[in-house]
């Protein structure tokens, strides 16, 4: 597919760089399909003292590349992944927009910064999302669309440096073909999403020490009876979730002067994954065999040691 593009961008500082703007402007034009995009884009933070900031930001972006998912349903679930160009049907354009705007506070080694965002992206595929439930031989083109907020607590003293982020999101589906039309939770809606983490560092010694908490992601579960005319029973497409997720980690490295001379420097490190050697859950899904349904779970890794050796020079 040839492509042609035309851009602009336009700048302003105000003299005490308290405003900054960005406003720019694209146009596409995609020849195989004969369809043209006007892309406009913008970046505006106006600082209104010294620790205080806002942030504004806003762009439409189109993609003439999808991805097709092929996930078997067997014990192993092995995915086979390919790119495709845009066709103008079955695989359309990608076409998204989204905004945000932002707030942030950085004063004594305090970083605070939350943000608000919403984006919308038509033109997905079905095959494109990965499914493993009713919709996984279904071809069908939908969108979906997800808002949140992002908020980010960051404190420093000397040589401690300690975080805590949280995520509080909403991301829906809707293809009008599925599920009589109706929006219904995304592959990958997760509500909450929390980590916590802290880094120490002692000389040549540093150590950091992680917790990563989320709730479940969404799963579709079966109905009673489990096969109707020879195909698994689904109930509604992600109405229900996993478990909720929880890991930590802790991890420390000593760096090495092996030839300050020759430059010469070296890492040692020594990582635990999964300190409290958690049962987490990342996939749910059901096999039919001989009109038997079996149910298959992905897990994620207990706890695992870890050692590294690095060298620079």
């Amino acid at each position: 597919m040839r492509n042609h593009a035309l851009y602009s961008e336009v700048h302003y500082f105000s003299d005490s760089y308290r405003t900054m703007l960005t406003f720019g402007v694209r146009g596409n034009r995609y020849g195989k399909i004969d369809k043209f995009r006007f892309e406009p884009r913008l970046n505006f933070r106006q600082q209104f003292s010294n620790y205080f900031s806002v942030l504004v930001l806003g762009e439409y972006k189109s993609q003439a590349i999808s991805q097709v998912i092929d996930l078997q349903n067997d014990f192993l679930g092995i995915e086979k992944r390919r790119w495709t160009l845009a066709n103008g049907t079955s695989v359309p354009l990608i076409e998204s927009k989204q905004a945000s705007i932002g707030v942030q506070y950085n004063k004594n080694n305090l970083l605070i910064t939350a943000e608000a965002y919403i984006k919308d992206v038509d033109g997905i595929t079905t095959r494109s999302q990965g499914f493993q439930n009713q919709f996984q031989f279904v071809n069908a083109v939908g969108s979906y669309e997800t808002y949140g907020i992002d908020l980010l607590f960051n404190k420093k003293w000397h040589d401690f440096n300690t975080w805590l982020s949280y995520t509080l999101s909403k991301n829906e589906y809707t293809f009008t073909s599925l599920n009589n039309g109706n929006p219904f939770p995304n592959n990958i809606d997760i509500t909450h999403n929390i980590t916590l983490g802290a880094t120490y560092t002692w000389n040549d010694f540093e150590f950091s020490l992680g917790s990563y908490y989320r709730t479940g992601r969404p799963t579709t579960s079966i109905g009673m009876p489990s096969v109707e005319n020879g195909v698994i029973n689904y109930n509604s497409p992600n109405a229900s979730t996993l478990e909720d997720y929880f890991r930590t980690d802790f991890s420390s490295t000593y760096r090495l002067i092996l030839s300050k001379k020759k430059k010469i420097y070296s890492k040692i490190g020594v990582s635990v994954w999964n300190v409290f050697d958690q049962q987490n859950v990342l996939n749910e899904y059901y096999n039919l065999d001989n009109e038997v349904v079996s149910q298959i779970q992905n897990r994620a890794l207990g706890i695992t040691p870890n050692l590294s050796f690095r060298l620079d020079f």
